[in-house]
């Protein structure tokens, strides 16, 4: 017997949270103290990457505007909560050392994961 789309769900759930757990453990563990963290630029990175890749997956498909804006909005979301979890591990080093840095990195990654799970899967589940 198959499993219900519920179980599946929760499974893809558990799947991408901790890939993106064992990303931002990574993230954490090995970050080494640099230069000041530059908000500004993360989040211009992450608009610039956001558009880049909504005018590469809406070429000529014909989507609406809404749609086109909405897409952007979710991919700058990933992109900026990515991007700024990066920035602030110098942050999270100074005001509470390695431990800090890597739970901040493991919360956002595991977020990440949470998410794009959500969002891929979440809504094929109706029951």
């Amino acid at each position: 017997m198959g499993k219900s789309k519920k179980e599946l769900y929760r499974a893809k759930l558990i799947q991408y949270g901790l890939v993106g757990a064992a990303l931002g453990l990574y993230y954490g563990i090995f970050y080494k103290p640099g230069g000041e963290p530059d908000v500004l630029m993360a989040i211009l990175l992450s608009a610039f990457a956001a558009l880049v890749t909504v005018i590469v997956r809406s070429w000529r498909k014909g989507f609406s505007f809404r749609k086109i804006v909405l897409d952007f909005l979710m991919i700058f979301t990933y992109f900026a909560v990515f991007m700024l979890s990066i920035t602030l591990r110098k942050v999270a080093y100074d005001l509470g050392g390695q431990p800090l840095v890597i739970a901040e990195t493991l919360i956002a990654g595991t977020g990440l994961g949470l998410l794009l799970a959500w969002q891929q899967f979440g809504s094929q589940v109706k029951d």
